[in-house]
């Protein structure tokens, strides 16, 4: 074998050889490189189905004689709808710490979930995991006959997040505004608020670096903070964890309490923004319209009323200050009538609309959405007056379907229509003694929507005034997931 590898022209052979050799194992063990071009990537998001929920329920502070109650309900999905694998374990509604037991639960799909009535109510958390879970929506209401929570309050329980907007807050002497911040995972969480207000932003040291305890609530009194500045907008940003925001209000009229309610949030600031369900009838509507922005803010703005959209004398253009929060009083020039408010800015901005009965002693608020674009669902808590849901489409003609479905899911109204471009369409919902669940369909255009509730317009003498607004968002039934193109290359590395 010496002899023979001592012949040079063998010697090199081998060396071809070898290295041959070498070259197709290389061809096996280094693949081509993945194909990283832009076009190689998945850029649209794949939908997910959602498999676990946690829901935040506020509840007021005490203060008369109250009666709460939460209603959840994982609704009946749109038929085709895939839900999570598994079996569907109940969803529960229990207060916070780890150790409580739970007061409430959604056994089946379609069926209404409640509390007890409470006098003494607490945070509570509709929470679970498997097929229940997706599109399941809850709502926290509470009514007293006197005091300083006389009247009602309600609101969709929320989904944690890290980025909330509030307008038409105040930390006046006539009100009494707190900021309740819930935190529903098992580490603390850390939020930032940024307060804009008439005179513009504020620099409030006592709004950054609020830590929420784990399993817990804090609670920001805007009054303290912000004390004799009225029409406030919040920015409300975690810098770690999640958390759930709402805005509780107490108003008064000198020493007479004048409603309580909860701030709906608002849509992220745009350049164009829709405040749905204005409701109709007597009463103040007050348009508070928030530009965060460094650049003064020219907006325009249109009502979408029942015949079609106008823009009122006076209103059709304004502006908003940097960094300030301006108000508009719009019950002179929408007579009554069901309407929504279209703003189209130069600047970012963000809106809510405050309303309140014919005798100013009660109000909602609901603040700025965005178009559906896909069903939503909303639990009605029992209610003596009829409802009404507001239909827009502040663009062209948009068409719709909804279902409304009593606690056990018989459906009691099913209609699809279409909603005339520009215009509001009101569909009254009849008074109901139990909580029903309303599902509305976006099905073409543009929509928005939103229910409310407003008192008999003669009321008798020992009722309580019932005032709500409940906005119609999207839900969560799928999660956005964003894809990629594999790498098939790492698996032999």
């Amino acid at each position: 074998m010496s002899r023979l590898l001592s012949d040079p022209r063998l010697r090199i052979g081998a060396v071809v050889v070898a290295m041959a050799a070498l070259a197709g194992i290389g061809v096996v063990i280094h693949p081509e490189k993945a194909d990283t071009r832009a076009q190689a990537v998945v850029t649209e998001p794949a939908r997910t189905v959602v498999n676990r929920t946690a829901l935040s329920c506020p509840v007021l502070s005490a203060g008369g004689k109250m009666a709460s109650v939460v209603n959840g309900v994982s609704p009946t999905l749109p038929e085709g709808t895939p839900t999570a694998p598994g079996n569907a374990e109940p969803l529960t509604i229990a207060p916070l710490p780890t150790t409580s037991d739970p007061v409430g639960s959604l056994l089946k799909r379609g069926t209404i979930g409640s509390t007890a009535v409470v006098v003494k109510p607490e945070p509570l958390s509709i929470k679970g995991t498997g097929p229940l879970s997706a599109g399941t929506v809850g709502t926290s209401t509470t009514t007293a006959e006197e005091g300083v929570n006389r009247g009602m309050a309600s609101v969709p329980c929320q989904v944690p997040g890290s980025d909330f907007w509030f307008v038409g807050a105040s930390g006046a002497s006539d009100r009494r505004d707190v900021l309740v911040l819930t935190n529903l995972d098992s580490i603390n969480a850390e939020v930032n608020v940024s307060v804009y207000a008439r005179t513009g932003a504020q620099d409030l040291p006592a709004a950054r670096g609020i830590v929420v305890p784990a399993l817990g609530t804090f609670q920001l009194f805007l009054k303290q903070i912000a004390p004799n500045l009225r029409d406030l907008a919040l920015h409300v940003e975690s810098t770690g964890g999640r958390v759930a925001a709402a805005v509780r209000s107490n108003a008064s009229n000198g020493t007479q309490p004048s409603g309580v309610d909860w701030l709906n949030p608002s849509a992220a600031p745009a350049t164009k923004v829709f405040v749905p369900a204005v409701a109709p009838g007597g009463g103040l509507r007050i348009l508070s319209v928030a530009n965060p922005t460094d650049l003064q803010a020219t907006a325009s703005l249109t009502v979408n009323g029942p015949n079609g959209p106008f823009k009122p004398a006076g209103l059709e253009t304004v502006q908003i200050a940097a960094g300030s929060v301006k108000t508009f009083m719009l019950d002179p020039v929408l007579h009554g009538d069901a309407s929504a408010i279209t703003l189209t800015s130069d600047q970012p901005v963000t809106a809510s609309v405050r309303a309140t009965d014919a005798s100013r002693t009660e109000f909602s608020s609901l603040g700025s959405a965005e178009a559906l674009t896909g069903p939503a669902y909303l639990v009605i808590p029992a209610h003596k007056q009829p409802a009404l849901l507001q239909v827009t489409a502040p663009g062209k003609t948009g068409s719709v379907k909804f279902e409304l479905r009593d606690a056990v899911d018989r459906v009691l109204t099913t209609r699809a229509l279409d909603v005339v471009g520009g215009a509001t369409t009101p569909i009254p919902i009849p008074a109901q003694p139990r909580p029903t669940y309303l599902m509305v369909q976006q099905t073409r255009g543009t929509v928005v929507a939103g229910v409310t509730l407003m008192p008999a317009a003669k009321p008798a003498d020992d009722d309580v005034p019932q005032v709500a607004a409940w906005p119609l968002t999207t839900s969560l039934v799928f999660r956005a997931q964003l894809g990629a193109q594999p790498d098939v290359s790492a698996a032999l590395r």
